[in-house]
This record gives structure tokens, sequence and C-alpha cells, in this order.
């Protein structure tokens, strides 16, 4: 066996080569593979954006198809629950109109409009496939009337939200003794005493007391008149139905001669407190 300078057989150098050959072949092998991967990826990454860009299309075309078809083309449109506030009025504010595409409509805007109205409480838009909108309308009820300047109707919310104008009905009690500064203020405090005082005269009338004037003389203290008797009943506040079941044994001892009482007091418990009118001498 032939040995070189370097101590290295003939045999050991073809071996060396041999691993060498094989060394770079496997790297050779190796950045193929990860050329065709690059070109795989490319190929994938090429077809996605195409194929988006044709589904993007696609979607575009259908699109337009839905939102400018006119089978979508409002031809009705309901306005329910409506008494005060006339159909054509309340379309007005909404802004509608035949010929309107339903997919272009959006109730919530429609709805912020028309709640302004003062005579509308609530309001529902919707849209009814494939051609109608329906606009659903509850309307305030007046429960009463307070001056502060003008006439206003409050509502059971207690809720001043309308002047009222000539021809109006104006057959409400009247809220008297509630500062105006208080009324205009909003204040939530205030509305509560209204809303009661609201809800005892809705007990009074179911009673056949209806009433002509509801007088917050203090925070604690309600003076009522009723449209059948001249005399001031002192409520107070709360245990609304006793207090009405004495004045009932009252007025029922006193039927006939009512106008020879000056008052009732029944905001004491258990007792009612009468003051007669003074008799000309």
């Amino acid at each position: 066996m032939a040995v070189g300078e370097s101590g290295i057989t003939v045999m050991q150098l073809a071996v060396h080569r041999k691993d060498n050959r094989k060394k770079n072949q496997r790297r050779w092998r190796h950045r193929l593979v990860a050329l065709g991967t690059l070109v795989i990826l490319a190929g994938v990454v090429l077809a996605f954006f195409e194929w988006r860009e044709q589904i993007g299309s696609t979607i575009a075309a259908a699109r337009r198809f839905v939102f400018d078809n006119a089978y979508f083309s409002v031809r009705e449109i309901q306005v329910r629950g409506g008494n005060k506030v006339g159909g054509n009025e309340i379309i007005a504010m909404a802004g509608l109109r035949h010929g309107m595409n339903l997919w272009d409509i959006e109730p919530a805007d429609i709805e912020k409009r028309i709640v302004k109205h003062p005579w509308v409480r609530r309001v529902l838009v919707r849209r009814e496939f494939p051609r109608r909108v329906v606009i659903e309308i509850e309307e305030r009820k007046p429960k009463a009337i307070v001056a502060i300047g003008k006439l206003y109707y409050v509502d059971a919310d207690g809720v001043l939200f309308k002047e009222v104008v000539r021809g109006e009905n104006v057959q409400f009690p009247m809220l008297t003794g509630i500062p105006s500064e208080e009324l205009g203020a909003f204040d939530p405090a205030v509305r509560r005493r209204i809303q009661d005082a609201l809800r005892l005269g809705d007990l009074m009338a179911e009673d056949s007391h209806a009433l002509s004037e509801i007088h917050f003389d203090a925070p604690d203290r309600l003076v009522l008149y009723t449209m059948n008797h001249p005399v001031a009943l002192h409520m107070g506040w709360g245990d609304w139905e006793g207090k009405l079941e004495r004045l009932d044994r009252v007025l029922t001892l006193w039927k006939g001669k009512e106008e020879r009482l000056g008052s009732l007091d029944v905001s004491f418990r258990d007792q009612v407190v009468t003051r007669f009118r003074r008799v000309p001498q």
C-alpha cells in the first residue's frame, strides 16, 4: 500500500474523495428541494391573489345586483298607531318616498328624527322585505295641564311635552304650586312627584271624583279640588287607597250638604279633619 509524504494512504484519499462527492450531492439535493418549494409557494400565492380578485369581483357584482335591484324598491309605507300625528307628516319626517331602495333605509336614523315630534313617545321602524316599510308610533297621552307662561300638556311620565294651542282639549286637571324653574329643569324628583299625583288623580277618577286641580302645597302636602264638590281635599302623600276610603265615608255623610264644607284633611292616620265654611250672618 502506497503511503504519501503526509502519511495518508491512497485508499484513505479515495474514501475521502468519495465522502466529499456524497456531501456535495446531498447539498445540491437540499438546494433543489428548497428551490422547488419556493416555486410551489410562489405559484400558490399567485393563484390565491388571482382567486381573491375573482371572488371580490363576484361579491361586488352580487352586492350591486341586490342593492340596486328594483325588486327591493319601496312600494308601501305604513304608519300605525298615530292619531294626533298624521301619517303624511310622519312619512315626511322620516324622509321616506316610494321607489327608494329598501336596503338604503336606516331604521335607527329614522326613529331619531320621528321621536323629536312632541306627540311621539316611542317609535319603531322596520323594513319588511321586499318592498314595505312599517312605522309604529306610540303617542303621548295628556294627563294634566300646567301653566308656565303658557299652557302645556303633561303626560303620565311627568313630562311637559307640548304647548296647548287653540282648539285642543283642555279638560284635564291643572297642576299648580310647582315653581316654573323646577318644571323647566326636568328635575327627576319633580317628575316623580308629578307621576305620583297623577296616579292619585286616576284613582280619584275611578272613584267618581274627577279632579279639576292638583295643587302642590309643599313637598309633603298635596291638595286636590274635584269637579263635583268645591271642597279642598288635603291628601298628603302615600296610602292613597286608605285615604280615599276615609274621604268617601265623610262625603257620604255630607251628601247634599257639601257646600257647607270648606276643606277635608285626610292626611292624618285614621281620622279626617273637617273645616266648615263660614255662614254669612
